[in-house]
């Protein structure tokens, strides 16, 4: 049955409020120190995996943004927040101002490197913490993170370095969660450095990230910012070209910089490129001479589609999207999801993961905002 706008964000709303937040509220909580579990079985039982830094992160996100949507009180969320950022800033942090990898339930270590794209979600959670709760420890602690990245991890030609398993590699993606992050801070504090911070993202995208002859945000990259290829060509990701397009709207809304016809153009691209157009998922990889590498669709790439296409105005493309994620949300076990639909059309039976739930609860949110603006 065809849905209205109006339907799909009763829907939303009705999901959320009656399935999503009461049942992580219960069962991906620990009562015990008040930080957030890994994932969800299908029997609605907490899985028993290290609980990484990110995926606190994405939660407090969540959780902020259900206060915004009204979906949840301050007096039911803030508390919440209060713990988790509070068992975040004891067991995560390091004396250097970075944040670990992973604890176990007990809150002891488990995995104790320093990716950047954990610290880029642990400044985007610090604004959304800072936003609710006000607290100076929050911004100290963001503060003192950024001063980390800049004396230790700075990349010789711009960017900061990413570690993954103790070798330094050079990626757009933490920088572009680096771009979100920085933000968020600049909507809720007026320090300067952050309004500094997201001009040099954004001039490194434009200039180094974007590849001229494809157009594409490329993923990896030499330390000179060059795609690294296999045969000539690289791999580009449709659901990051949603969401960097979605991040300069966003930059442009809040600095008034002139984002030029950037975000269209990267749209445009995942729209003709990046899609199953018979059944409209967004596929998860692309080679840059634009043919498929990787035709299984995870469900993140559908969450950007929705954000991007209700920003630029294309009710019909967010429509779409919208009735697509939901293919992955419509489980037997209510307030759980699915994370990927395989090439053949299945979709994966494995534990839902709590930081799903951040792009999930961000493109019902901008969808309830900006689709019923549209025309």
């Amino acid at each position: 049955m065809i849905k209205t706008a109006s339907e799909r964000i009763q829907q939303s709303r009705i999901w959320l409020s009656k399935d999503v937040f009461p049942l992580w509220t219960q069962a991906g909580i620990d009562a015990e120190n008040g930080s957030f579990i890994e994932s969800l079985t299908a029997q609605l039982q907490p899985t028993t995996m290290p609980r990484r830094a990110m995926v606190q992160a994405r939660q407090i996100y969540s959780y902020s943004e259900a206060i915004k949507m009204k979906i949840l009180s301050p007096d039911q969320a803030a508390p919440i927040l209060d713990r988790s950022v509070d068992f975040l800033l004891a067991q995560y942090a390091l004396p250097s101002g970075a944040f670990i990898y992973s604890v176990d339930a007990d809150g002891k270590p488990a995995a104790v490197q320093v990716e950047l794209y954990t610290q880029a979600f642990i400044i985007f959670c610090l604004a959304r913490a800072y936003e609710v709760l006000r607290q100076d420890k929050i911004k100290e602690a963001a503060k003192k993170l950024i001063q980390y990245l800049k004396t230790t991890r700075l990349a010789p030609n711009g960017g900061f370095t990413e570690i993954k398993n103790n070798q330094i590699v050079f990626q757009s993606n933490p920088h572009m969660h680096l771009f979100e992050a920085v933000i968020e801070w600049l909507k809720v504090d007026p320090d300067q450095e952050w309004e500094a911070l997201a001009f040099s993202i954004y001039e490194l995208c434009i200039k180094k990230f974007i590849d001229p002859i494809s157009g594409v945000v490329a993923e990896i990259f030499d330390e000179n910012w060059r795609p690294l290829k296999e045969n000539g060509r690289f791999v580009f990701e449709p659901g990051h070209q949603y969401e960097w397009a979605w991040l300069m709207l966003e930059f442009k809304k809040i600095t008034g910089f002139d984002v030029e016809e950037k975000p269209q153009q990267l749209f445009n691209l995942a729209e003709k490129y990046g899609r199953i157009k018979s059944a409209h998922f967004v596929i998860d990889e692309v080679w840059s001479d634009y043919s498929p590498k990787k035709l299984s669709s995870r469900f993140w790439p559908q969450c950007e589609r929705i954000k991007t296409a209700v920003s630029l105005g294309f009710a019909d493309a967010a429509d779409q999207a919208m009735d697509v994620l939901w293919s992955y949300l419509n489980q037997p076990a209510k307030g759980l999801w699915s994370d990927t639909r395989s090439e053949a059309g299945s979709f994966d039976q494995n534990p839902a993961k709590a930081s799903s739930l951040y792009h999930i609860i961000n493109a019902l949110s901008e969808y309830e905002t900006k689709r019923q603006t549209i025309f």
